[in-house]
Order: structure tokens, then C-alpha cells, then sequence
């Protein structure tokens, strides 16, 4: 008779009071604001090189291509931004599983940082700040797959605290 009992008590869901709600409906939104402000920080400081970088010289017949693979010769590109990606975007999702246990809404700042990725990367002016070179595509990863580790995660205990 406990185990029914415990049963019973456990599909009983208590409803959150109207305040509560709109409560979490505001800590949602400033996450998913903070994701795309994060987001836009994360690619404008991509493109950060360290060292000396040595300009060819100046002559009337040079070709753009030739500028811009000197422009970086003898610096080292320091993308610390994909792993502050990584980490961010982490709580993010965390902070989603403090409001809600629903893993497609704990998601959703994971795929709002994707689809601004992928806006960044090639319809606006931040698609210059994104080249097709390895810190990129280290963002890319960096903003993805720890986040979606995390998410899997969430998913597999969930599921194996209910027994399914």
C-alpha cells in the first residue's frame, strides 16, 4: 500500500502559482537576451591576434589577396572567446534547468546561439569578423558541443530516474 501511495503522490504535479510563472517567463527572456548579447561579444572578439604583425609593403599594383594573408604573418590568433563560449553558454543551459525541466526549453539558448552563429556567419556585416579559418570553427565547437553534452546529459538522467 506505500508503494501506491508513493506512486500516487508522484503523479501529482503541483501547479507553480501565476506569479511564479511570470516570474520564470522573465528569467527565460534575460537568457535568451543574454545569449545573443554573449553571442555578438563572442564574435567581435574572435579575431584577436597576439604578437607583431608584419605589413608587406605599400605598392600600387598589389593584389587584396596578397594584403590580407600578410596582414596575420607573425601574429598568433588567440581565440580565448570559444572558450568562454564553451563555458557560457553551459550556464545558459544550466540556468534554463533551474526554471523549467523540459529539455526542448533548456535548449532553446543553445539554438538561438546556432541560428545567430549561422546569421554572423553569413548574412550581415559581422561575416567579416567570421573567416574561414580554425578559430571559427573553434567557436563553432566550443559554443556547441559542451552545451549539448550537458544537454544529453540532463536528457539520460531524466530519463533513467523515470525508468524509461
Amino acid at each position: 500500500m506505500t508503494a501506491a501511495v508513493g506512486a500516487h503522490a508522484r503523479e501529482v504535479a503541483i501547479e507553480p502559482s501565476p506569479a511564479r510563472t511570470a516570474f520564470n517567463a522573465v528569467i527565460v527572456g534575460l537568457l535568451l537576451i543574454d545569449t545573443v548579447i554573449t553571442l555578438g561579444l563572442e564574435v567581435l572578439f574572435l579575431p584577436i591576434y597576439a604578437g607583431h604583425a608584419h605589413l608587406p609593403e605599400v605598392s600600387p599594383v598589389m593584389a587584396a589577396g596578397s594584403l590580407a594573408s600578410g596582414t596575420t604573418s607573425g601574429a598568433i590568433a588567440l581565440p580565448f572567446t570559444a572558450l568562454a563560449a564553451a563555458v557560457i553558454n553551459v550556464l545558459l543551459v544550466m540556468g534554463m534547468g533551474v526554471v523549467t525541466q523540459r529539455i526542448p526549453v533548456m535548449a532553446s539558448p543553445l539554438l538561438l546561439w546556432a541560428v545567430g552563429f549561422l546569421v554572423c556567419a553569413g548574412f550581415s556585416p559581422w561575416s567579416a569578423l567570421l573567416m574561414g579559418d580554425w578559430p571559427t570553427m573553434l567557436l563553432l565547437i566550443c559554443g556547441l558541443l559542451p552545451a549539448g553534452m550537458y544537454l544529453y546529459y540532463r536528457a539520460t538522467v531524466r530519463l533513467a530516474a523515470t525508468g524509461a
